[in-house]
């Protein structure tokens, strides 16, 4: 129960960074390539 719950936090984090970017002066480091498959456009 405990890890589906951790998973569930994971993938929505994921989700989260594969959208957005950095607020401080735009830098975001180089993210991975399968990160590319959490973007929602």
């Amino acid at each position: 129960m405990l890890a589906n719950a951790l998973t569930g936090v994971a993938t929505a984090m994921l989700s989260s960074a594969a959208n957005t970017r950095c607020a401080f002066v735009y830098h975001q480091p180089k993210q991975p390539t399968d990160l590319k498959k959490f973007r929602k456009f």
